[in-house]
């Protein structure tokens, strides 16, 4: 293209654009809309903004329009950085960087000005959907239909995760408790944990199909994508190694999650869940309130009563254990230990799929046996050891106990009942 400068002047007042077609009009909580090309002049101009907002933790729906002299306005499309992908989360200072050798090549003009508008979608954006094809995101009340293929193939959906309290692990007294492998707190009782910022979760596990298009890679599999491991695949070796001792969140570019943020677009921190929010995400009720022990996600427990003597109620009754229930809502001890499609059984009642078997998931977190009996807020585990996983799986020499949300298990190794489920992190 020609290589003089694009742009000899940039008038960055914003100008009027429509707001977006499928909402109520609303303030525009943008202002300080500056742009400046980049010098030596390689097709790129940086344009600053800032969103403001009430909410402690605001998700902003966003677009970014240019307009040539008197023409008519143009979407920006070929973008990166702070909303790139429609959505961008927290106020404050922003910035995107329009590639104008893309989206205008070979155009020149002594006037040029950009808009940026924005809308708090904070109350609205229950569920977060990532098209796998553009990499643009889009926000839903309700959650996905999960017998359309597109939610297990090429859109994610994330689930939000309100910030809160509740208690991890299990009490002594939990059938099925397993003390040295599942309590976080090593033969002591359950512990109060409090995550102090909302999070995103992926309403699925990640499959294989998605796990391809975000690298590069075939596959059409609508399975929970297996055989990878932290370092290795999802963060990698040299920052994605780095948790706790950063705790920025920071990955490998050519990992997986670092390949997700780059077509995302800078601001969206993809990554595994603490096994804190993933114990939470699976107690969550979506009301505010959480599952105790001896509950499946759905609200059905496992431990039951029936009468002593069928036939003489007045002998009393006995507690026995019951694990039908898991029959609706996730895989368990198939025979050919083969992980199935996502989302074929029932949700929880947050609308979460296969948090109970299926594929183990991987948390980011390093093993940590004893986090205290106090209680804890945002916990992040140790420096090194083996990661922690959860859910239970299909292996057929694994019960159902195994399922149950309290229930850990730690590994490093790439296995065929082994995957992850992906977060939002802020």
């Amino acid at each position: 293209m020609n290589r003089k400068a694009l742009f000899s002047l940039l008038l960055t007042a914003a100008f009027a654009v429509s707001v977006f077609a499928d909402d109520e009009p609303a303030p525009n909580p943008v202002s300080n809309i500056t742009a400046a090309q980049r010098w030596p002049w390689n097709g790129k101009v940086d344009i600053n903004y800032t969103l403001t907002s009430n909410e402690a933790n605001p998700i902003f729906r966003v677009a970014f329009y240019g307009q040539i002299g008197s023409g008519e306005a143009f979407a920006l499309d070929a973008l990166e950085g702070d909303g790139a992908c429609g959505v961008t989360f927290a106020a404050g200072v922003k910035r995107v960087t329009w590639d104008a050798s893309v989206d205008k090549p070979n155009t020149e003009s002594s006037s040029v000005k950009f808009g940026v508008i924005a809308l708090d979608v904070t109350d609205r954006a229950e569920y977060l959907v990532l098209d796998l094809n553009n990499f643009t995101m889009s926000y839903n009340m309700a959650g996905p239909d999960a017998s359309q293929n597109d939610c297990k193939t090429w859109k994610m959906w994330f689930k939000k995760i309100n910030a809160g309290t509740y208690y991890m692990g299990s009490s002594t007294d939990e059938y099925g408790r397993e003390p040295r492998k599942e309590s976080p707190q090593y033969y002591e009782d359950r512990h109060q944990v409090t995550i102090t910022k909302p999070f995103y979760i992926g309403v699925f596990e990640c499959t294989e199909s998605q796990y391809a298009l975000i690298t590069g890679s075939t596959s059409s599999a609508k399975t929970p994508k297996v055989n990878v491991k932290v370092t290795d695949d999802l963060r990698g070796t040299t920052y994605g190694a780095t948790w706790p001792t950063y705790t920025d969140h920071r990955v490998d570019a050519n990992s997986f999650f670092g390949k997700m943020r780059k077509n995302t677009g800078y601001g969206l921190k993809f990554d595994l869940p603490t096994e804190a929010q993933w114990e939470m995400a699976a107690r969550d009720k979506g009301d505010g309130t959480y599952h105790g022990d001896n509950v499946w996600n759905d609200g059905s427990s496992w431990v039951k009563t029936r009468p002593i003597d069928p036939e003489n109620p007045d002998q009393g009754y006995e507690t026995y254990y019951d694990y039908s229930d898991l029959d609706r809502l996730g895989w368990y001890q198939i025979p050919n230990d083969a992980v199935q499609d996502v989302g074929l059984k029932s949700p929880g009642i947050n609308g979460l799929y296969d948090i109970h078997g299926n594929a183990w998931e991987y948390c980011i977190d390093h093993i940590t046996q004893h986090l205290g009996t106090s209680a804890v807020t945002d916990p992040v585990g140790n420096t090194s050891g083996n990661f922690l996983t959860r859910g239970g799986c299909v292996w057929h020499g694994d019960t159902a106990a195994f399922c149950r949300v309290a229930m850990r298990m730690c590994r490093n190794e790439k296995k065929a009942n082994i995957g992850f489920r992906i977060a939002i992190v802020f």
